[in-house]
């Protein structure tokens, strides 16, 4: 079991996302036009493995263990090899990642623990697991909002 402390540079980035969402005006305008051809989406190409994040809540506290695993296997259920770095996400913007962006080499499982600091209180993120194994990606998202208890 490996143990991590997450150290994330929050205000940063939610100074950079506010400043982004928020936009301004700058007195010019562009004008956007749409193809309004009606076209049927292709199908998702199935991916050739499963994955999955587990986490025990929604609501990890603030300076507590909080364990995560992610399961891949390929469709048969057998443990395959595969590739994972998370990320914390602030709407569609990386604002931090675990471990400081290491991509973890595993077989099967990969569990983690991590402690979130008090910086991260009250923000709704996303962490996000990206998995790669047989030559593919798979995002898997986790919405959490840390809280102190």
């Amino acid at each position: 079991m490996q143990r991590r402390s997450l150290s994330l540079v929050l205000v940063a980035g939610f100074v950079l996302a506010l400043a982004t969402a928020c936009g301004g005006s700058s007195g010019t305008t562009s004008a956007t036009t749409a193809n309004a051809t009606t076209t049927k989406a292709a199908a998702p190409a199935k991916l050739p493995f499963k994955a999955t994040f587990s986490a025990p809540s929604h609501h990890p506290i603030v300076n507590k263990n909080w364990p995560i695993t992610v399961n891949v296997t390929d469709l048969s259920g057998k443990p395959l090899a595969a590739t994972l770095q998370m990320n914390f996400l602030l709407g569609t913007l990386r604002v931090g990642r675990v471990d400081n962006g290491k991509i973890h080499h595993f077989t099967g499982r990969y569990h983690e623990i991590i402690t979130f600091p008090m910086a991260s209180v009250g923000h709704q993120l996303t962490l996000q697991a990206v998995v790669k194994a047989k030559g593919k990606t798979k995002k898997l998202p986790w919405t959490i909002s840390v809280v102190n208890r």
